[in-house]
């Protein structure tokens, strides 16, 4: 089922990719059922995922949805669309704190160098502002154009948001034993940093003098690649 799932993401994101011009609306429909299986898969494997807690999987879930919302928002229009994606992060992030908190409680495992709370906190702190660094490297060449917008506020407090979201799906899975080992554990954090990216590119993309398609595809794919693992942490 999980493996089904993800073709028919593929499947449905191609069209979206390739027809979004010319039949926007049927596009539009495709991109957010695309983002909707991850959920599906949530619910069919309820039994299994929501022993992971029940405000990882329902936190999980509640971004899913805002994530469909704004597939359809940002077509439309933007702002509406990006702050329904930072409402998605915001829910997310919860979803990962709980789940790291939990952790924690149970004495699973022990961050390097710092234990606990500390430990996740320092963590977090940490990759959050590697994450914005990453971003203000690769984006901070538009901000003058953002800023003649009046926009380069909100622009800031996204990538904030989303960096947050990342570092803690990052901690969630050093929390689970990424550093030593645990395969699984990579699950989130590969869901984290390939949303980076995937933002990363789009904001190149949107703001640029051309657009690539290219850039177009990556976005897109990491996006939902990201969705998806994201979705299937809490059965793995």
């Amino acid at each position: 089922m999980n493996t089904a799932a993800l073709f028919c993401m593929a499947a449905l994101g191609t069209y979206y990719f390739l027809r979004k011009r010319e039949e926007k609306i049927k596009a539009l429909i495709c991109k957010a059922a695309a983002t909707s299986l991850p959920l599906f898969l949530l619910i069919w494997n309820f039994e299994t995922a929501i022993d992971a807690g029940p405000l990882p999987y329902w936190c999980t879930a509640a971004g899913i949805v805002f994530y469909m919302a704004a597939d359809v928002l940002l077509e439309c229009r933007f702002i509406p669309g990006a702050v329904c994606f930072a409402a998605g992060h915001v829910s997310m992030a919860a979803g990962f704190a709980a789940g790291v908190r939990k952790e924690i409680l149970s004495g699973i495992r022990e961050f390097p160098g710092v234990s606990g709370h500390a430990g996740a906190a320092a963590w977090t702190a940490a990759l959050s502002l590697l994450f914005i660094g990453a971003a203000y490297a690769a984006l901070h060449r538009y901000f003058p154009y953002l800023k003649k917008k009046k926009v380069l506020t909100p622009a800031a407090g996204y990538i904030t948001v989303l960096s947050i979201m990342a570092a803690l799906a990052v901690t969630d899975g050093v929390q689970k034993g990424m550093l030593s080992g645990n395969w699984n554990a990579w699950i989130p954090a590969a869901g984290g940093i390939c949303f980076v990216i995937s933002d990363i590119l789009l904001g190149q993309n949107r703001f640029g003098k051309r657009r690539s398609r290219k850039k177009g595809a990556a976005v897109l794919i990491l996006y939902y690649l990201s969705v998806y693992l994201f979705s299937m942490r809490l059965w793995f």
